[in-house]
């Protein structure tokens, strides 16, 4: 997995997941994607976290699931929690 910057687990035809990563490259944030459809190993280190649902961000110690745009400035620093 990705130490180094944001982790984002999407899945084809989501919308959510699309949505996040609009939002991601808007606020010119360099993220890693791994779309876990037809990639098994993307799908193990997504269940590696704990979850099994996309799109997930996966940034520190946060994880923010679905496309929610303030826990995402939150996560990424952007706001104050």
């Amino acid at each position: 997995m990705n130490d180094s910057g944001p982790l984002l687990f999407i899945q084809t035809g989501c919308g959510d997941s699309r949505k996040v990563r609009d939002r991601l490259t808007n606020y010119r944030v360099a993220f890693t994607e791994r779309n876990v459809t037809g990639d098994e190993r993307a799908a193990k280190d997504l269940l590696a976290t704990g979850m099994f649902v996309t799109p997930l961000l996966v940034f520190g110690g946060a994880k923010v699931i679905g496309f929610r745009p303030e826990a995402l400035s939150i996560a990424l620093g952007l706001q104050k929690g």
